[in-house]
């Protein structure tokens, strides 16, 4: 080992990547098998004991006590087994709250590749000696996500940067990880109701297939860094594009600390409000006014800087929007705040939701459910979702009129709708507040939707 590679990689805990496809389906069989038994044990003994305890309740049971297995074989899985662990933890109100916290720890770190293994396949990008090109490389990783992993080092031009190495073969093992994350499914009513689970793979592929190109990535850093320009709070990473393959993204460092763990120890109440409406108003924005989108929200991929500016890192899924849609989304708001159901039911309906010729619900039914989910934005005032807590009235509504079940979604709104649980999710872990209606109302303003 070179003299400019770190002695404390010794330290690092380092596993190499499991490429061999039938391995990685042994894995995760194994591990759906195990919670299959303990999901049998628990539902048997319901029945037994006459428990009020539901099914679900029993698939619940299931997942908390497998969640610290999950969380090993996710993360030395790496690919879409973790990019689902993941995306399952980023909205605490999506699974489990219990079990969410036990997967969200995917967001922040998993086993890294060891040393040799990563600067072979970095060489192999770069086509050279790792210090023909970086003056110092710290082996030991910023973060190891669920693609690849990033490390600090100095180019020769004295320039600090993020280097974003993907493991060798993730890319390669998508089509059977998704496979058998499609079986594990199948007693994966542990995690998701079934109708979810499906939108979740679908939306899995979309978003591995696009973060696995880290040349399409550095585009996108670009060109978000251009968009944000005027944004003097915001900060988004700055690609070296010269030195970027599909496999290697090379960037501005930017050193800081992860959102959601500094936010409420570090900042007064009236910061971490600044924050939270920064936070809320760059999303406005790329949405309704550009009509592209951050589509990988979990708390990870948001940190605040050494000044305190609001840092947006991983654009490798950015999903583009029709101009029409956003705005028919915006049109919702206008239909809420008139109080009118009619009006309300005829929004969604234009934007797409509904099964055709299916029965619609009751419009006392739509006129709650628009109380529900859009209380954020119900009245001119501050609102905090520190303590707000939806899903169990959402789930009691829908149980009274089941022809909410009609009622679902366009296809081309499902990725937006994760989006904005993600973003929820993130918010539900800071401890402040802002007037989300006055930004709503000036969106409307902005696209001409409310005069």
């Amino acid at each position: 080992m070179s003299s400019r590679e770190s002695a404390h990689w010794s330290d690092v805990e380092a596993q190499e990547v499991e490429t061999g496809r039938f391995k990685r389906a042994w894995r995760l069989g194994k591990l759906g098998a195990k919670m299959t038994g303990s999901l049998i044990k628990d539902h048997m003994k319901n029945k037994v004991f006459k428990a009020e305890a539901s099914e679900t309740s029993a698939l619940q049971s299931a997942a908390l006590r497998n969640a610290q297995e999950m969380v090993e074989v996710m993360g030395q899985l790496k690919g879409a087994a973790m990019k689902l662990g993941q995306m399952l933890s980023a909205d605490p109100e999506l699974i489990d709250p219990q079990f969410a916290e036990a997967l969200s720890v995917l967001q922040r770190q998993a086993p890294p590749m060891p040393y040799q293994q990563l600067k072979s396949a970095i060489e192999v990008e770069l086509q050279s000696s790792l210090y023909d090109v970086f003056d110092y490389f710290d082996p030991k990783p910023l973060g190891a996500a669920s693609i690849g992993q990033v490390h600090h080092a100095i180019l020769k031009s004295g320039e600090e940067v993020a280097v974003k190495i993907q493991y060798p073969g993730i890319r390669d093992s998508l089509a059977s990880d998704l496979s058998n994350i499609e079986r594990f499914f199948l007693i994966g009513r542990t995690l998701l109701p079934k109708e979810r689970a499906k939108e979740f793979i679908a939306e899995l592929k979309e978003a591995f297939e696009q973060e696995a190109d880290y040349e399409a990535e550095a585009a996108k850093l670009r060109e978000f860094n251009e968009h944000f320009r005027e944004w003097p709070k915001v900060r988004i990473p700055k690609p070296h594009l010269e030195l970027c393959t599909p496999n290697l993204l090379i960037m501005e460092f930017i050193d800081g600390s992860p959102l959601t763990q500094v936010i409420n120890d570090q900042l007064s109440k009236a910061e971490r409000d600044q924050v939270m409406e920064l936070f809320i108003k760059v999303f406005i924005y790329m949405f309704h006014d550009l009509h592209r989108l951050h589509a990988d929200p979990h708390p990870g991929n948001f940190m605040l800087d050494n000044e305190g500016r609001l840092v947006l890192l991983d654009f490798g899924c950015v999903r583009s929007f029709q101009p029409q849609l956003a705005d028919e989304v915006l049109e919702l708001l206008p239909a809420f705040w008139s109080g009118d159901p009619q009006r309300q039911l005829d929004a969604l309906l234009r934007l797409g939701f509904g099964k055709p010729n299916a029965p619609l619900p009751r419009l006392e039914s739509i006129a709650r459910h628009q109380t529900l989910v859009l209380a954020p934005m119900a009245e001119s005032a501050p609102f905090s979702f520190f303590d707000w807590r939806v899903s169990d009235d959402l789930r009691a509504l829908l149980t009274s009129d089941l022809n909410f079940m009609n009622l679902i979604p366009p296809a081309e709104l499902l990725l937006y709708l994760r989006v904005i649980s993600g973003i929820k999710g993130t918010l539900t872990q800071i401890d402040a507040s802002c007037n989300i209606r006055a930004l709503a109302e000036e969106a409307c303003l902005r696209r001409g939707l409310l005069s």
